[in-house]
């Protein structure tokens, strides 16, 4: 298994060198004076323990370094929006103060919002703060205006630690785990890395600082939900001196992030994660348990996600992460609230995606437009795809269903098989994903914290074949569209170009080397393929009656060209770049660092009966 980043054999052996010497063993003792035999390790910042056996509830995995370092950038850029946002606003309100006229004020703000810049804001804000209390730079958090952080199924805290040292503009972070033995090496380890002087002894009101939290996840986000919109009871209403009943009371403030990343899947904690959120907030949320999300165990993905991978699917990596945002959008509807994707990615073993919540009454009406199902022709890679709402009525705002037209594949006759309900708005904000790539690969856009980044090659390699995606769910490939004819292969770049050359777009998807993402229709893409087997004919004959002798039956409907158009191929020449397009040379799909990459065995701990 291959997975998105690194370049070539010297850079994996050095950086598994650099990792084999980042790992030590050491001792701790605990407050009863148990001296526990545990494993150091440097990562970012943050020099973290964990205990060296195998059967420990706590352990450290080095494939999730990318998956870290990832969440880092990613809520690094979220959190100087945020301070766009909140300057924005207190620009707005000085504005209104000078009673302009509506033309003066939207110039004037226009000009204010081109002259900000998040980073700046963020640098500011903390040097304000060090100079009011006479204080170093302590690293990335302590920000009393920044954002909030609840790092939900934490474990050692490694990620919360780093969240707080690397971030810049983060105020409050949160380590919350169920396990009491996760929650002990969490303070642990921020007395490791002399953050002892941050520690809250609650996160009640969110303070400036670091809380460690021994407690459920969704119970600890569901403290910080709005208050539910029921009548108040009529002996309330006649009672003044009477408490509200307690659905009726938001008991802590919501969070602007929320990382989730447990052990299988995260469907269990999303009612409770899109409602403890701040509109605008953004969740960051990986599953791992793909083999239900990819398709092997639809009977659990259905289980888990009211929705149906399609098990013969070529393009299961994009279909799992459709389904999880499609999971996330319906949670959020029946709050009133809508999401905005801005990087959904498959990474090794896992996807893993950030997500904007928003408050949107009116965008939940029209959710039926961003959510439908995919028909998979049984018998060769065609497929439809269709929303369950589309516009209707004379004033554009009446919703109808839609039907499949037609009921069978147009190229072979044969039945659909059908996937979903999955997500089909877009999977990624380009602008953000436009930031980060510069933020990694110019020096001197990189903050100081996001120069410790490890997996910088790597998340370019991944972030460089996102920005290329074309917005079209879902994609074919070249083995499963040859399967279906028993044809030789073209190259990609041979049927990209012939699909560029007769007027459509086209690219690759992050996860899958032969993947093809295009807007052309299917008789389109099988017209190529008819076209090919024309200058390579079959070594024997398709059997009457088969999918190929049906699809290469049909004429085709339009002239195909092989040749290499003028403008290139989008998202090609991964390996070799010429130095005239001034683009950076990256590698979308390297070999794995070392053996046996992929996930460690579940945690093993176990609680007494009181406790569970």
């Amino acid at each position: 298994m291959s997975s998105n980043g690194i370049t070539d054999d010297t850079a994996v052996n050095t950086s598994k060198r650099k990792h084999d010497q980042m790992m030590q063993e050491s001792t701790s003792t605990s407050a009863d004076g148990t001296t526990t035999k545990v494993t150091v390790i440097q990562e970012g910042s943050a020099t973290m323990s964990f205990p060296s056996t195998e059967e420990s509830t706590v352990f450290y995995n080095p494939v999730q370094v990318q998956n870290r370092d990832l969440s880092i950038l990613m809520i690094t850029l979220f959190a100087e929006r945020r301070a766009i946002q909140k300057a924005m606003q207190t620009k707005k309100r000085e504005l209104h103060q000078e009673r302009l006229d509506k033309e003066t004020f939207n110039l004037k703000l226009q000009q204010y919002e081109q002259s900000l810049n998040g980073t700046d804001l963020l640098l500011q804000s903390r040097k304000q703060f060090n100079d009011d209390n006479n204080t170093g730079d302590g690293g990335g958090g302590g920000y009393p205006d920044g954002i909030t952080i609840l790092d939900a199924l934490a474990a050692s805290g490694l990620r919360s630690i780093r969240y707080w040292k690397e971030i810049p503009g983060v105020r409050h972070v949160t380590i919350n785990d169920l396990e009491k033995a996760a929650t002990e090496r969490a303070h642990d380890n921020l007395k490791r890395n002399q953050l002892d002087h941050v520690v809250l002894s609650n996160n009640t009101d969110r303070d400036v600082g670091i809380c460690v939290n021994h407690g459920d996840a969704t119970h600890e986000m569901y403290l910080s939900r709005k208050p539910q919109q029921q009548p108040i009871p009529s002996s309330s209403k006649t009672n003044t001196s009477a408490p509200p009943p307690s659905y009726m009371l938001q008991q802590q403030p919501m969070w602007d992030v929320i990382d989730l990343d447990p052990y299988g899947s995260a469907a269990p904690f999303l009612d409770a994660a899109v409602q403890a959120v701040e509109n605008g907030g953004m969740l960051c949320i990986t599953c791992t348990d793909m083999a239900a999300l990819g398709g092997s165990h639809p009977e659990t993905a259905y289980g888990r996600y009211a929705a149906l991978p399609i098990q013969s699917a070529k393009y299961l990596q994009e279909l799992a992460l459709r389904i999880l945002l499609y999971t996330i959008s319906v949670s959020a509807a029946r709050y009133g609230r809508t999401i905005r994707p801005i990087l959904s990615v498959g990474m090794d073993f896992y996807v893993r995606v950030f997500v904007e919540i928003r408050d949107d009454k009116r965008g939940v009406t029209n959710l039926s437009l961003n959510i439908g199902n995919v028909y998979q022709s049984s018998q060769c890679s065609s497929f439809v795809v269709l929303p369950h709402g589309q516009m209707g009525g004379n004033k554009g705002n009446v919703y109808q269903s839609r039907r499949l037209t037609p009921s069978v594949c147009p190229e072979t006759g044969a039945n659909f098989k059908i996937g979903g309900p999955l997500w089909l708005g877009p999977l990624h904000d380009q602008s953000v994903i436009r930031t980060a790539l510069q933020r990694l690969s110019d020096e001197s856009c990189v903050s100081p914290n996001l120069k410790r980044i490890a997996t910088r090659k790597r998340l370019e390699g991944l972030l460089t074949s996102v920005s290329e995606e074309l917005d079209t769910p879902l994609y074919y490939t070249m083995p499963g569209l040859c399967q279906a004819l028993k044809c030789t292969s073209p190259s990609n770049k041979d049927f990209k170009a012939a699909l560029i050359n007769a007027g459509y777009k086209v690219s690759g998807y992050h996860k899958e080397p032969t993947a093809i993402k295009t807007d052309a229709p299917d008789e389109v893409v099988w017209d190529i393929m008819r076209a090919w087997v024309e200058r390579h004919p079959l070594k024997k004959e398709p059997q009457e009656g088969s999918a190929a002798a049906k699809i290469l039956a049909k004429q085709k409907t339009i002239e195909v060209d092989f040749t290499m158009p003028k403008g290139g191929i989008p998202g090609s020449n991964s390996s070799s770049t010429s130095k005239k397009d001034g683009k950076k040379k990256v590698s979308r799909f390297p070999n794995n660092p070392e053996s046996h990459w992929g996930p460690k065995r579940k945690a093993s701990g176990k609680r007494s009966n009181d406790e569970s």
